[in-house]
């Protein structure tokens, strides 16, 4: 029992540390990456992410495929980003739980931009996930990532 309060309470942790100007790395020790939790989402990251987006995160760009590495986070610096990041056709045809989905988003904000992360933000629920994963972007993805990121070039935001 307190082994599962604390695979709770690590990613908590690590994302209040950040608002608390400690750096992310800091932040977000080697324990939450060799938690159960965090393991079990690299393990859904490699199933069902990692054949697009690379082992790096790198993605394929030239292929639709988006970088994530160093980059995914700043889509949490803008209105609808947090929404968009549960509604691109990967995420939302993910055949995991929404549980597990949302300590993957969690997992992949922390594995692959962990700098960009805003001070207050808070990690994604599984309520939240749940509600959007509803919510497709099926055929507009490309479009909603475009506006995104002219919102985030509007903030100074390079991607």
């Amino acid at each position: 029992m307190k082994q599962a309060g604390l695979i709770i309470i690590l990613p908590l942790l690590a994302f209040s540390l950040l608002g608390s100007g400690l750096c992310a790395q800091d932040a977000v020790t080697e324990d939450y990456f060799q938690s159960k939790t965090a393991k079990k989402a690299q393990q859904d990251w490699t199933l069902n992410c990692q054949g697009c987006h690379k082992a790096d995160g790198m993605g394929r760009p030239d292929k639709g495929l988006p970088m994530l590495t160093g980059e995914v986070s700043k889509f949490l610096q803008v209105e609808g980003g947090r929404e968009y990041l549960s509604r691109v056709p990967g995420v939302t045809n993910a055949s995991i739980s929404d549980s597990d989905l949302t300590d993957l988003l969690n997992w992949l904000l922390l594995r692959f931009d962990p700098d960009n992360i805003p001070q207050k933000h808070m990690p994604y629920s599984v309520d939240e996930v749940s509600k959007w994963r509803k919510q497709p972007l099926a055929i507009d993805a490309a479009h909603y990532r475009k506006n995104l990121l002219a919102k985030l070039a509007a903030k100074n935001y390079k991607n």
